[in-house]
């Protein structure tokens, strides 16, 4: 009679085993496969981080040539300027020399109509000269106005290059982490990838590359957090229950429960 009993419960123990060892194999399957995902994404981190270093560098080169630029620019100006003034000072000079000729003509002139002619001529150079003395004054006082510009460019521009120099060597130095970490992850994904089903792999790859990168994503309250679309009722109940592998239906991604998360992250470590 016993052993009819412990028989007459055989096919269900036997039964439950088998649900058993099936949720312990999709479990470590989904822990394998959250893990891949993650170290996919520490890889694309970094390598972004590599594969960026050298543009930030030259992103900042290019601001202190810039400003370097600048500054040359303000001094050529200053040059501009000053040969501008001389230009003008030796015309106000000619000037000046041709209102005293004209002067002295004027004691040697015995016509008045002449003589009018030539004060005439006196009072025009003196006023083309006064307006030639103004140009000057402002030529003084645009040099004036860009020396003091020019030294304030110069203190921002070393400065730029003392920051510039520190952050050269801040990226340099993060760039070098990036690569030796590269390596580390790399391996810890190699040996992720060997322990995984390779059909499930295959997949996973696939989805990969057509998704952007993110193949795997949890559910929450029938919420695929991958295409933020809802699943069936009845595969959220299927899904909780974790004796199988689930694509959501939406966007084809694999799935797992939210809630059962904790459990999974639990067992991850690289």
């Amino acid at each position: 009679m016993a052993c009819e009993k412990v028989w007459s419960l055989g096919p269900h123990l036997f039964a439950f085993l088998g649900y058993m060892v099936l949720e312990v194999i999709v479990k470590e399957q989904m822990v394998l496969l959250v893990k891949l995902q993650e170290q996919d994404q520490t890889l694309d981190r970094l390598r972004r981080q590599i594969r960026e270093g050298p543009q930030r560098i030259q992103e900042i080169e290019a601001q202190v040539e810039t400003r370097q630029d600048n500054l040359e620019a303000g001094k050529n100006r200053i040059r501009e300027v000053q040969k501008l003034q001389r230009q003008i000072e030796a015309e106000v000079e000619d000037g000046v020399g041709h209102v005293r000729k004209s002067k002295t003509r004027l004691l040697t002139i015995k016509s008045n109509k002449e003589y009018q002619a030539v004060l005439k001529e006196i009072e025009d150079s003196q006023r083309a000269n006064a307006e030639k003395e103004d140009k000057i004054l402002g030529c003084m006082e645009e040099i004036e106005g860009l020396r003091q510009g020019l030294q304030n460019q110069e203190k921002d521009l070393f400065a730029m290059r003392e920051t510039f120099e520190k952050e050269k060597r801040t990226i340099g130095a993060e760039v070098r982490q990036a690569e030796e970490r590269v390596s580390e992850v790399e391996k810890h994904r190699r040996d992720t990838a060997k322990a995984m089903n390779p059909e499930l792999l295959a997949r996973y790859e696939q989805l990969k590359a057509r998704t952007g990168g993110r193949a795997v994503a949890y559910v929450k309250n029938t919420t695929c957090s991958g295409c933020h679309l809802n699943i069936p009722p009845q595969m959220y109940n299927e899904l909780q229950r974790r004796d199988s592998l689930k694509f959501c239906p939406n966007c084809d991604r694999i799935i797992y429960w939210k809630d059962g998360a904790t459990a999974l992250e639990g067992d991850m470590s690289e």
